[in-house]
């Protein structure tokens, strides 16, 4: 029941203050919303008591509706900020969305969120898909930084592991190619320390026309998931996102190869002289695993016994952090992979191999959380490693270039094409909704319903040396 406190100025007038609760905040204090009501002049004091509790009554009615909020007059950089604050998100996540609200609040920011309509955001994606809209700002080095570390007797991958940088991300700096500027100001930051004039940086900016459907339709989701919670805290009562329709995106076709391209990359992948390299790969392309994924696997995750492979945890890599576990990407995330005595034996293989290494470096062999895959010293590797070892298989073999995300699509489609249903490929897969799987693997099912009314077709026909039974007439002589 909402509580009423009745007041009295000096001129003798009353008014009441109506309080309603709200919610319990995290701390046990009770939330509250207030007004307060003056009966019209010359109302008598009884009749004013009484109507005082009937407003008190249709206030609370209001507030358990949602029809009366905390602060929809918060503006929505304001909101977004404080939601970014207690939202539970992954590291990469969360940088990913620091640029994301850098956009959304150039556009929304200043409007309150009880003033936030379906035209603001229609304006705003209208405004995302015009050409030159989308300016990122990159740093790349000159060319004649190579020469000035050279002079100074410093190695890239000295200028790597002094910044914190990967050896490949230094590989592509040094090659000239943009990078951002949490690299580039680490590396300028170790060239500095070194001796060497940071000058040799140089930032500009580029257009990039504008920007693609999923990055708009994504941003969507992000204006949505802050609405939503600002409707679950009371602090508006609607949000405007479900008046209107989410931005269409067309999803790309995944990249993959068909069987027999798989079967000869399996074969050339077989002769690839560095174990750590192969056994990556061809996991990947047995089971679909995500990179994160494989740099989270830990020697107690393969059963050997009962032939599964456990996917637990990721390991990612986040400028400003390093490399951090995680949970993997959603719930069903967290599963088990059936694998077969092939690609057991090989992973037998490995595990033998990586013994011996450990026992050759001994005390300098860093691998305590017992990773699968690792540097050459057992230290942690980033997801980014993965394409590395792609990319040296393709120069090696001359094989076209196949990066691991495609392994991944690859094993998805084959399994899909072969009539595996989507329930148990989405098992395997780890998405969290079929649907997903329905758009990005389209070319796959096709393939499968093909199959299916071939198959169905050779249970029909009989077979080409029996004629089919004329078909009945209509009667009609």
């Amino acid at each position: 029941m909402a509580s009423i406190k009745k007041r009295t100025n000096k001129a003798g007038e009353a008014s009441y203050l109506i309080s309603a609760f709200l919610y319990e905040d995290a701390n046990g204090k009770q939330v509250t919303k207030s007004m307060t009501w003056k009966p019209p002049a010359g109302m008598k004091p009884t009749a004013a008591d009484k109507q005082a509790e009937k407003e008190a009554v249709l206030f609370e009615e209001k507030v358990k509706n949602g029809v009366i909020t905390v602060d929809g007059n918060m503006k929505f950089a304001d909101y977004a900020a404080r939601w970014m604050e207690n939202a539970e998100i992954k590291p990469t996540t969360r940088e990913r969305l620091i640029d994301c609200l850098a956009h959304i609040n150039a556009a929304i920011g200043h409007i309150p969120l009880d003033k936030l309509r379906p035209e603001h955001l229609q304006r705003f994606y209208k405004n995302l898909r015009e050409d030159g809209v989308k300016h990122s700002r990159c740093y790349a080095a000159l060319p004649t930084l190579k020469q000035r570390m050279k002079d100074a007797g410093i190695i890239q991958k000295t200028l790597a592991d002094a910044s914190g940088i990967t050896r490949i991300t230094m590989r592509k700096a040094m090659n000239g190619e943009r990078v951002s500027l949490d690299v580039a100001r680490a590396t300028a930051e170790a060239l500095s320390a070194m001796g060497v004039n940071t000058n040799e940086l140089v930032v500009y900016d580029y257009d990039s026309a504008k920007f693609s459907p999923l990055t708009i339709r994504s941003y969507h989701g992000t204006i949505k998931a802050i609405l939503n919670n600002a409707k679950k805290m009371r602090v508006i009562s609607d949000n405007v996102t479900e008046y209107m329709d989410a931005p269409k995106a067309e999803y790309p076709e995944a990249r993959y190869m068909d069987d027999v391209q798989a079967r000869e990359y399996l074969v050339m992948l077989l002769n690839e002289p560095d174990i750590r390299i192969r056994t990556a790969l061809i996991i990947l392309l047995f089971t679909g695993l995500r990179r994160a994924e494989l740099c989270g696997l830990e020697w107690r995750d393969i059963d050997f016994v009962e032939g599964k492979i456990h996917v637990r945890r990721t390991s990612n890599y986040a400028p400003k952090i390093g490399i951090y576990e995680s949970t993997p990407k959603t719930k069903g995330s967290v599963r088990s992979i059936s694998v077969k005595p092939y690609l057991l034996d090989i992973l037998w293989q490995y595990q033998e191999w990586q013994k011996e290494r450990a026992f050759d470096l001994g005390d300098a062999w860093m691998n305590e959380k017992d990773r699968l895959f690792t540097t050459n010293d057992g230290s942690l590797i980033m997801p980014s490693r993965i394409q590395y070892w792609a990319q040296c298989f393709h120069k090696k073999s001359g094989f076209p270039y196949i990066n691991p995300h495609a392994l991944r699509h690859t094993a998805l489609s084959l399994l899909v094409a072969s009539g595996v249903d989507i329930r148990t490929v989405q098992s395997i897969s780890g998405h969290s909704n079929a649907a997903t799987l329905l758009n990005i693997y389209s070319h796959a099912i096709q393939s499968a319903q093909d199959k299916a009314i071939v198959a169905l077709n050779n249970v029909l026909l009989p077979p080409p040396q029996a004629a089919l039974p004329a078909a009945p007439g209509d009667g009609i002589e």
